[in-house]
């Protein structure tokens, strides 16, 4: 017998019985813990019929769940749109017209199942109580649901911005879609969110009301038939679901969301169109080829964007980045206010003009002096991301702390929500802009704030929210942060 002999012989006898127990004890509890519940049946599924609902599901798929863009991904499944680390932390819902009666649909974009939550009056009353509405003509209204969750699991506190970012990414590319068609959806941000939130069992599942999109009902465009391959079932009886699986880190981390203040005094505004950030490129481009172009051509600037693995260091022409970045420009239509604490500043470090080169405020167009980051500086800056280091400009989106106070923040003004949402659509502009203005581009949450600060010149007392990086793109190997491991935040 292997062990130390002396502690053998001191076990009294009279006591193994009842460690043998204890042990068996906890070896059945651990299987409890690890352990399933058997899943319920799956009820039957029958054709996508209400065309609201064909509507919102061709456009979730051209604006967010599928990507043309030739790329190797491995494992990982290419979408429209970025996320960071490719977690993609949020679900959408749809309501809709169906038969007459308006109906709730909770989205599974993996399976491309819908499961009807509820229809008629409870549909109803959600959307009164909600001031929102499903528009007419085989329209519907898209509800982005956001799952911090899937990004705090592995980014930790700070996954609760990327959650919100990554929203914003998906949320703006769906105007983005229907526009392309020349449709002209709406999004709204500033209603309340209870009745709907219970409707769509979102608190009760670990799952907030993002936002929601208003599409105008109109022909399927080019997108085509792709709604298709997905199937619809009735889930509206709460006790045939049985038992969905959660696990309790998660409702853990939905709990610890609950201390964190977020102030209720937004005023709600109507929707009208305007730019999310105020962005000067004038002087650096001609009509021609400022914005994003015809809206005819966004469809396939959508469906072929891509995020840049890293960057060879080699100079870019200056005229394509300020051409990327007058994508910023274009207006969408939301209930936010047209004045924002948000700014960008753009550095431009290397470019085929070197006079060209330096920091600019965007808001003003204003050229700052001072020297420029070196390659190692922006390594740092990024979190020793090396594979970034090679990046020709940075445009870094930033607000006044102060604009972060939370609860007791003056009436209308913007929550981090609206802020992260302004900033995820206007990081899907400037993807889209670059691949328009044949550009590499990547988006990192993962960045050094006070070294960023310094090295932009920004006020002292500014936090940036998100930074884009684009150069001469080098996509010969791994976009690590899909990984597992944290890379964006220098996990090691």
């Amino acid at each position: 017998m292997q062990g130390n002999p002396i502690t053998h012989q001191a076990v009294s006898v009279a006591y193994a019985p009842e460690r043998a127990s204890s042990a068996r004890v906890r070896a059945v509890d651990l299987w409890a813990r690890v352990a399933l519940p058997a899943a319920p049946p799956e009820p039957p599924a029958g054709p996508v019929v209400a065309p609201g609902l064909r509507l919102a599901l061709s456009l979730l798929e051209e604006g967010v769940l599928t990507s043309r863009a030739n790329r190797s991904c491995g494992s990982y499944v290419a979408r429209a749109v970025p996320s960071a680390g490719a977690v993609y932390p949020y679900e959408f819902a749809v309501l809709a017209m169906e038969n007459g009666v308006p109906a709730a649909f909770r989205i599974d974009a993996d399976r491309r199942t819908c499961a009807r939550l509820a229809a008629g009056a409870r549909v109803t009353a959600a959307l009164d109580a909600s001031t929102l509405a499903i528009p007419e003509d085989g329209g519907a209204l898209v509800v982005t649901l956001t799952r911090p969750w899937l990004s705090m699991r592995k980014y930790g506190d700070r996954g609760y911005l990327y959650t919100q970012l990554d929203a914003g990414h998906a949320a703006g590319n769906l105007i983005l879609a229907a526009a392309g068609r020349g449709g002209a959806g709406a999004l709204r941000l500033r209603f309340p969110r209870e009745s709907l939130s219970h409707l769509l069992g979102a608190g009760e599942n670990c799952r907030e009301v993002h936002s929601a999109v208003l599409m105008p009902g109109g022909p399927d465009g080019p997108a085509g038939e792709s709604w298709t391959r997905w199937t619809v079932h009735d889930d509206a009886d709460r006790e045939l679901r049985g038992s969905a699986w959660r696990s309790w880190l998660e409702s853990t981390c939905w709990d610890s969301l609950a201390a964190w203040p977020e102030h209720s005094g937004s005023a709600a505004l109507p929707t009208a169109p305007a730019a999310l950030a105020r962005v000067r490129t004038d002087h650096q481009l001609s009509g021609e080829q400022h914005g994003l172009g015809d809206p005819s051509a966004w469809p396939e600037l959508i469906g072929t964007r891509a995020s840049s693995k890293a960057f060879t260091g080699e100079p870019v022409s200056a005229a394509a980045v300020w051409q990327a970045v007058s994508a910023l420009t274009t207006p969408f239509e939301t209930d936010l206010p047209g004045a924002s604490p948000l700014s960008a500043t753009l550095v431009l470090r290397s470019t085929t003009e070197p006079g060209q080169d330096g920091v600019y405020r965007l808001d003003t167009g204003e050229r700052r002096p001072g020297r420029l980051p070196s390659t190692d500086e922006v390594a740092r800056a990024c979190m020793q991301q090396r594979a970034l280091a090679g990046a020709a400009a940075i445009l870094l989106l930033h607000v006044p702390r102060t604009s972060l106070a939370g609860a007791g923040s003056a009436a209308g003004a913007e929550n981090l929500r609206e802020l992260a949402f302004r900033c995820g659509a206007l990081g899907q502009l400037l993807y889209l802009g670059a691949h328009r203005a044949e550009v590499g581009v990547t988006a990192i949450g993962g960045f050094d704030t006070q070294l960023w600060r310094t090295l932009a010149g920004l006020p002292e007392d500014d936090e940036i929210l998100y930074a884009l990086l684009l150069g001469s793109a080098d996509d010969s190997g791994i976009k690590f942060d899909r990984l597992a491991t944290a890379h964006a935040q220098n996990e090691r």
